[in-house]
C-alpha cells in the first residue's frame, strides 16, 4: 500500500526485453493526483480498467503485490474478459482483518486500527516534518535499491497525500473485502499465479524488525500463509508458486521469479 514503483524498477527493467510494461502510482501516490472521490478498493480498480482504456491496452498481464493483488482480484471480478491473466505477489486477502484478532503483548502497531490512526497524523504533517518522521524507513529502502531511485523514494515517503488516501483506504475497503469475498465464486477462468512468501524467512524478519514474540510471529504467519493457500482456489487454471527465502517484499528480494513466472505466460498468451 506504500511502496514506491521505484522498488520495481531493477525487476521491470529486465521484464522489459520481453514485453511492454507499465508501472503505475495509484491516486494520492508518487506524481498521480489524488482526486476528488474517496479512496477504496472500488476506485481502485475503477482507475486501472481507465488506464487500460486510455492506453488502448489488449489482453494485458496484470502483476499486483500486497494490496496491490487484492485491487487485482477485484479488479478481475468487476471487469472480467480483460485480463489475460494474473500474477498475484504474497495478495492481501479479502479476510486480512483476520490478522487484527492475533494477540499482541504491549498492542500491534501495525495492525488497521493502528496505521488509520498513524495516516490521518502523517497526513497533517508537513512534507519536511514528514521525512524526519519517515528517515528510517526511507533509509532501509535506499539500501535496497539502485542511486538513481534514491530521491524518488524520499519524495514518495514524505507525500502527506499518500497518507490522506491510505488511511482512507485501510477505512473503508473493509466494506468492498467483504463485498468481494460474496463474489468470488465468479472469479474468471484464466491462467493466475498466486506466489506466497516462505514463512520461516518471514517469522525471522518479524522477530528481528517488528520486535513480536515468537508465539506472536507464528501465529501471524499461520494466518497469512491459510489466507494465501485460500488464493489458489480462486479458479481451476490457478497455479501456486512459493518464494522460497524471501519475505514479503517479493519483487525485491526474489524479482527473477516473478520475471520467469511473467515470461512464462508470455509464451503460453502470445
Amino acid at each position: 500500500m506504500i511502496s514506491s514503483i521505484s522498488e520495481w524498477e531493477p525487476l521491470v527493467e529486465e521484464l522489459s526485453q520481453y514485453a511492454k510494461v507499465i508501472l503505475y502510482n495509484r491516486a494520492g501516490c508518487g506524481k498521480s493526483e489524488r482526486g476528488t472521490k474517496t479512496r477504496n478498493l472500488n476506485e481502485n480498480a475503477k482507475d486501472l480498467h481507465t488506464l487500460i482504456h486510455k492506453l488502448e491496452l489488449n489482453d494485458p498481464i496484470l502483476i499486483g503485490h500486497s494490496y496491490g493483488g487484492l485491487i487485482v482480484q477485484y479488479f478481475a471480478i468487476h471487469y472480467p474478459n480483460i485480463a489475460r491473466s494474473l500474477i498475484l505477489v504474497d495478495s492481501t486477502s479479502v479476510d486480512a482483518h483476520l490478522l487484527d484478532e492475533v494477540e499482541i503483548e504491549g498492542g500491534d502497531e501495525t495492525s488497521t486500527r493502528a496505521w488509520i490512526q498513524k495516516c490521518k497524523e502523517y497526513a497533517t504533517l508537513s512534507k519536511e516534518h514528514l521525512q524526519v518522521e519517515m528517515e528510517g524507513w526511507i533509509e532501509t529502502l535506499k539500501k535496497k535499491l539502485p542511486l538513481q531511485t534514491h530521491n524518488e523514494i524520499s519524495e514518495h515517503m514524505s507525500n502527506p497525500y499518500m497518507f490522506e488516501i491510505l488511511g482512507e483506504e485501510l477505512e473503508h475497503d473493509p466494506f468492498y473485502m467483504k463485498e468481494l469475498k460474496v463474489q468470488l465464486d465468479g472469479f474468471p477462468d484464466l491462467p493466475t499465479i498466486v506466489i506466497g512468501r516462505d514463512p520461516e524467512v518471514s517469522i525471522k524478519q518479524m522477530l528481528e524488525h517488528e520486535g513480536l514474540e515468537i508465539r506472536e510471529a507464528e501465529e501471524i504467519e499461520r494466518i497469512w500463509q491459510s489466507l494465501i493457500q485460500e488464493q489458489t482456489n480462486l479458479n481451476s487454471q490457478t497455479e501456486y508458486m512459493l518464494a522460497r527465502g524471501s519475505s514479503h517484499d517479493i519483487h525485491k528480494e526474489k524479482p527473477k521469479q516473478i520475471l520467469n513466472l511473467a515470461c512464462s505466460l508470455l509464451d503460453m498468451t502470445y
